[in-house]
């Protein structure tokens, strides 16, 4: 019989890991996943900024539709309450709690930095005339959420940007 001769290398067969090994893909999986989760938070904030200044979009653009093509021949406008965050579509003057107002609020952006063309004694209001859909209150208004700031330009045509 040969006997069998058994090569001694001096490592002995792994099984598993080290605890160091571990803690390295550990650490790596933690880095990896709060750049992540950073990034996931800006894009959900962004999102959530976004979505306001489109009510913003909308509810100009259809107060001056209304005002525009009414059955009414009355002016509509938009009233921007700065304290409570949001926008009112009126007809004619602005009334608050009024039945026909149409209240849209907004959730992340503060309305700031008013510079509108006052009407007698209003500067909050931006109001659309009858079929022209032109209005005395052009200027500018800002909405802003931390280091996100929107200006909104209101041209004498009633266009805006």
């Amino acid at each position: 019989m040969k006997s069998q001769i058994k090569k001694n290398t001096g490592f002995k067969k792994r099984m598993g890991f080290t605890f160091i090994e571990v803690m390295i893909t550990f650490s790596l999986f933690m880095i990896l996943a709060s750049v992540g989760v950073g990034t996931y938070f800006r894009y959900y904030h962004f999102s959530l900024v976004n979505n306001d200044a489109g009510k913003i979009t909308k509810v100009l653009h259809e107060a001056r539709f209304k005002a525009m093509k009414n059955a009414y021949n009355s002016n509509y406008g938009v009233h921007l309450g700065t304290a409570a965050s949001e926008l009112v579509i009126f007809r004619d003057t602005y009334t608050p709690g009024h039945t026909e107002n149409i209240v849209t609020k907004l959730g992340q952006l503060n309305i700031t930095d008013l510079n509108l063309q006052p009407s007698p004694g209003v500067t909050n209001n931006i109001i659309f005339e009858n079929v022209t859909g032109k209005t005395q209150n052009s200027g500018s208004f800002t909405v802003s959420k931390d280091d996100f700031n929107l200006t909104y330009y209101i041209n004498e045509q009633g266009a805006f940007e």
